[in-house]
């Protein structure tokens, strides 16, 4: 917190008033280089070193005063200095480095610069070296080695958090969100991580922040820019099994006052097939392009930032239906265009006040085609298009060295238009509108404790406005222990294919209409003579909810040695009005009529427990392990009543218990992930293994649970390995690595198409 506070500071900072002046340099005690952003403070007063360590800090009052000097990464020092009245004195500080590594900074917890450690809440970091030696080059690369998290195969790579499905997780790029979902699913493969500086992942509800889709947490990638004087460009090729590429160029150039990187990046796939008796590919063939540009100019005390993204996607792929008892085999082509658009202004108010006002744009379109073989007829096609439009103000206010508020308002226009979002009755196409405001203040009671409390409303066109409060409580016992504790709510808007949605599928016959078509699309269903039965009347079910959450975390983290640390972490989540789909009419084809409704209840909980060791110089060690229940309540009672039934494998119907219950579909009890890191100089060995319990994934016996092992996903675990070997030559820095991910060969066919079986890949790159 004090050192979020100093970082806050250093940004509004303003040449010293008069006074009496201490003023010096605080560097590394081993390499003696510049510490930058080392906090220095005198009960309320602070200061932050600059780029060369050079810090200033002015003195309310002469005579003696306790100094303390700390820095992420570095042993804290205090430190008593006497200063005559008007006098200047000098002050040259050491830090020492602690053994376990602190110097991360985040940005998505609180929305505003902080330590690592001084965050109440359960927050990851994946840092660009890291990222580096597992020769990671999308975000599911990432995110699966990620503690806690779980990725999930549904229309995508889905990121699962505390048990929540990909829906209720907010995917940031440097703060703004990635559009585009697929049946709920944010694709995270569809992100290159080139140019990503870091990956950081809150855990728990964040709508007191962000509002709707961080019910479960968020994802945020963050960008950098180069320094000063920096003048580099990097070419990166990779290739690997399938047909795998990964091509990158970039560049980027730092000037006093304006800094820019770009990059160009191309991954493709020739894709595979996991079941050679069925015609088609597993997973099709594609093309993705990603263009990047990040730039800085600094305008007086202001500060102009642009964030540029354009993406596509050309698919090709093929598979076989049925027409009248006879295959017939199709070519499907799909194509992707995803851009997105992010000025930003950050203007000093004064001493103790900045305010920041963000403009974003994006866009998300996809056409899909299914063409007969035989003929070439078109058989199926589908175009979606969503826009979004944010605009946003935040003023941080300083108010000492242990108070910072941070106050925020918005607004969002959506649209929606595509096959299956159509104009309604009036003739309007989908669209929705939101105005929001947020607010949160930190305050550091003292140095062993620091209380952050948020809250943000939100006012939506299609659903009952929210409010979201949270707090989050950091204690430290000493400079070894840390506790947290939270407890918050947390919000998930209606999807708009949940609000929108207007489908009926040409080949099977069934009909699906969001809650703001339904009662439109059943009454032009009954006037085409389509309905043979209504079983809800649509009129009596009343406007959709948001889905609703309280959550609870707490956690510790201790340094059992200066080489070992130990972080264990519980929480538990309830979650109200759970939107579901049912059927509400049955038509004449014998085909359902299905609609979305407020309907269950679910609660997560679980142990998260991790440890960090580097027993060796150039050896780290990371295990983690998590305990997970995610069970529908409704469910857990009618069980607990012993009203639920299923069918077993002869066909016999058997009473079921909670113990039969193997909770929500796609949640494992138990997962661990072990990840190992050597470095010897310019080389290093990354060894990644992540293990996970059998899941649901199906009801055969239709009681709406998985309690048979034919309703099961087995356990399976994956082990990585990339070596990293790189050489200084005349041109630049060249760099070599090999890599082979899913050593232990496992596939689980249909079920996980993420699992292709063994795969290797090999890599140069070149910084200049």
């Amino acid at each position: 917190m004090r050192i979020a506070l100093l970082t806050a500071l250093l940004a509004v900072s303003v040449p010293a008033a008069a006074g009496q002046v201490v003023r010096g340099r605080v560097t590394d005690t081993d390499t003696g280089a510049p510490v930058v952003g080392a906090a220095i403070r005198a009960s309320e007063r602070g200061s932050a070193a600059g780029a060369d360590g050079a810090f200033l800090l002015t003195l309310p009052e002469a005579g003696e005063a306790a100094l303390r000097i700390t820095a992420v990464g570095y042993q804290p020092v205090e430190q008593t200095v006497a200063v005559a009245p008007g006098d200047t004195l000098r002050l040259d500080v050491a830090l020492a480095p602690r053994e376990i590594r602190t110097d991360r900074v985040v940005v998505t917890a609180t929305r505003t610069a902080k330590a690592l450690e001084d965050v109440a809440v359960p927050t990851t970091v994946v840092d660009a070296e890291t990222i580096r030696r597992q020769g990671a080059v999308r975000l599911g690369d990432v995110l699966e080695t990620v503690p806690g998290l779980q990725l999930f195969d549904d229309h995508g790579g889905g990121v699962q958090v505390q048990g929540f499905s990909s829906d209720y997780t907010l995917v940031l790029l440097d703060g703004e969100p990635v559009i585009g979902r697929t049946a709920g699913t944010l694709d995270v493969d569809r992100l290159t991580v080139a140019g990503v500086e870091r990956v950081e992942v809150v855990a728990g509800p964040s709508s007191s922040l962000y509002g709707s889709e961080a019910l479960a947490g968020v994802v945020n990638l963050v960008t950098a820019l180069p320094a000063p004087g920096t003048e580099a460009g990097a070419l990166r090729l990779r290739a690997g099994s399938y047909g795998q590429t990964d091509a990158t160029a970039e560049a980027a150039l730092g000037r006093d006052g304006w800094a820019a990187r770009t990059f160009v990046n191309r991954f493709g796939s020739a894709g595979y097939d996991l079941t050679p008796d069925a015609f088609g590919p597993t997973v099709p063939a594609f093309t993705d392009w990603t263009a990047d540009l990040r730039a800085r100019a600094n305008l007086g005390a202001a500060r102009l930032s642009l964030g540029a993204r354009l993406a596509a996607q050309d698919q090709s792929g093929a598979f076989a239906g049925l027409e009248d008892g006879a295959e017939v085999r199709y070519d499907d082509t799909a194509s992707r265009l995803d851009w997105s658009v992010h000025p930003e202004l950050a203007l000093p108010l004064g001493e103790r006040f900045r305010l920041t006002t963000t403009l974003y744009g994006a866009r998300y379109a996809t056409e899909t085609r299914y063409r007969r073989q035989s003929d070439g007829r078109l058989f199926y096609s589908d175009d979606f298009d969503q826009r979004y439009s944010k605009a946003e103000a935040q003023l941080d206010a300083l108010w000492s060295a242990r108070h910072l508020t941070v106050v925020g308002a918005g607004a969002i226009d959506e649209r929606l238009a595509g096959d299956r979002y159509g104009e309604d009755a009036a003739g309007a196409a989908p669209s929705a509108q939101q105005v929001y405001a947020f607010a949160q203040h930190e305050w550091a009671l003292s140095r062993l404790l620091e209380v952050n409390a948020s809250a943000r409303f939100d006012a939506h066109s299609d659903y009952a406005a929210r409010l979201t409060p949270k707090l989050s409580v950091l204690a430290r016992p000493s400079d070894a222990l840390r506790l947290r504790a939270s407890v918050g709510s947390g919000f998930k808007a209606p999807a708009f294919r949940q609000l929108y949605l207007s489908f009926t599928n040409a080949a099977a016959g069934y009909s699906v209409f969001g809650s703001t078509r339904l009662e439109e699309g059943l009454r032009a269903l009954d006037e085409q003579g389509q309905l043979a039965q209504v079983f809800l009347d649509p009129a009596a079910l009343g406007a959709i909810e948001a889905e609703s959450s309280v959550a609870f975390n707490v956690g510790a983290a201790v340094d059992l040695t200066p080489a070992l640390r130990v972080e264990a972490g519980a929480f538990w989540n309830e979650v109200s009005d759970l939107i579901e789909t049912q059927p509400v009419a049955q038509k004449t084809n014998g085909q359902s009529v299905f609609g979305y409704f407020n309907l269950d209840r679910v609660y997560t909980r679980g142990l998260d427990a991790q440890v960090t060791a580097r027993p060796l110089g150039g050896v780290e060690v990371v295990g983690s392990y998590q305990f997970l229940q995610a069970r529908d309540r409704d469910l857990v009672e009618a069980l607990e009543t012993g009203t639920v039934f299923g069918r077993d494998l002869d066909g016999r119907d058997t009473r079921l218990t909670v113990g039969d219950y193997g909770g929500l579909f796609g949640r494992s009890p138990h997962a661990a992930m072990l990840r190992a890191t050597l470095t010897r100089g310019s080389a290093s060995a990354s060894l990644r293994g992540r293990w996970r319990s059998r899941y649901g994934y199906r009801d055969l016996d239709g009681n709406g649970l998985a309690n048979r092992d034919d309703e099961f996903v087995p356990g399976y675990a994956v082990l990585d390995l990339t070596l990293t070997k790189s050489w200084a030559t005349p041109a630049g820095r060249l760099q070599a690595q090999a890599g082979a991910e899913n050593l232990l060969d496992v596939t689980r066919s249909t079920l996980v198409p993420s699992l292709p079986g063994r795969t290797l890949f090999a890599s140069l790159g070149l910084s200049l």
